[in-house]
């Protein structure tokens, strides 16, 4: 007899209650493109992930493409002290994994901050 897998409950909707703000941001590539991983945090502890693949190979524009893409989801209040990293697959080092991208860090705030704003407008 085929095993059941347990039922698992459907996870909490980005449009929940909580609010929810950026933690940290991935970058990927993926050939002539980047992935970008957005690890979000809400007010009750709770952790999802969004992930947005940009149409362009350079981490400033695609950044730019993601906090526009997150800022539009609805309850994401923030992205201050978000924190950017490159995935281990683009390390060369275990050292690489801990340096942040601090220009890249302003480029998404920046950018979540502007997309944030045109959106709250929108809604006067």
């Amino acid at each position: 007899m085929a095993r059941r897998r347990p039922l698992r409950s459907a996870p909490e909707p980005i449009r929940a209650t909580s609010m929810w703000r950026v933690d940290q941001v991935f970058l990927a590539r993926r050939g002539q493109r980047i992935e970008v991983t957005c690890s979000l945090v809400n007010d009750r502890g709770g952790l999802r992930n969004l992930r947005v693949v940009a149409p362009t190979d350079d981490p400033g524009d695609a950044l730019r493409h993601a906090a526009h893409f997150v800022a539009g989801q609805g309850n994401v209040s923030t992205a201050r002290e978000v924190r950017v990293r490159w995935t281990r697959e683009q390390t060369t080092t275990l050292q690489d994994e801990l340096i942040r991208d601090r220009v890249l860090e302003d480029v998404f705030d920046d950018a979540f901050e502007d997309t944030l704003q045109e959106v709250r407008d929108r809604m006067r």
